[in-house]
């Protein structure tokens, strides 16, 4: 999922307040919406796969509260990451909030510039909905993680950028040569056996079978197989 496509909703009763801070979001997020009436928002995220939702605390008839705790009874298959924001900051309130199960309680302000690292820092944590294919591959470049079935693999540096590579170019061999300029930038790498040694740490956590190699033509990835 790229970050600027991800869906972002917004459902504040006093949406104009916040239009600067959406004004300046809409530059680096494409599908952000906005509801000022609470029923047409929460209409919206029972219809539409959303990945992360706001919602301001004092939502009238229904709190953010009470609407956080019947999404998450729904069971979206989405599962957006919930957020609720005020500028009320007691032990009290942020206890409610985090019982809800909201994922974040924040102070919001008109900073679009903050809320977007906010936002781009959340989406990075999101791996897969749940309707995606339970033998696809998520490939976490920031954290060198692979995941497996939603199961976190972690692997080191070099391990990972051979496996991404391989994963992102399934029908091509690479040879050592090439594996070994394009991950140590040092085509002599390819003579010793470091890529060796990678190739086998890989196939003990993935399977055997999951890179295939051929005399003379190198290494590539069998996804049949992950």
């Amino acid at each position: 999922m790229l970050t600027e496509q991800a869906v972002i909703v917004f459902i504040d009763n006093s949406i104009h307040k916040i239009f600067r801070s959406l004004d300046g979001l809409k530059t680096s997020f494409e599908n952000i919406k906005a509801f000022n009436d609470e029923k047409e928002g929460v209409d919206f995220i029972y219809e539409k796969p959303i990945d992360l939702l706001f919602l301001n605390l004092d939502l009238v008839p229904n709190d953010a509260v009470s609407v956080t705790k019947e999404i998450r009874q729904k069971k979206l298959e989405s599962n957006p990451y919930i957020v609720i924001y005020s500028d009320k900051q007691d032990d009290f309130v942020q206890e409610m909030v985090f019982n809800s199960g909201a994922d974040s309680f924040i102070n919001f302000h008109n900073k679009p510039a903050i809320l977007q690292l906010f936002i781009k820092n959340l989406l990075k944590r999101r791996t897969k909905p749940a309707s995606e294919d339970k033998r696809s591959i998520i490939i976490d470049q920031d954290r060198y993680l692979i995941f497996k079935k939603g199961e976190p693999i972690q692997l080191p540096r070099k391990e990972f950028q051979v496996f991404e590579l391989l994963y992102g170019n399934p029908n091509k061999f690479f040879s050592k040569t090439e594996i070994a300029s394009k991950i140590w930038n040092d085509e002599k790498v390819a003579a010793k056996r470091i890529i060796d040694v990678h190739i086998y740490n890989i196939r003990q956590l993935f399977g055997k079978r999951v890179i295939q190699s051929q005399k003379g033509r190198g290494y590539r990835i069998n996804k049949k197989f992950i």
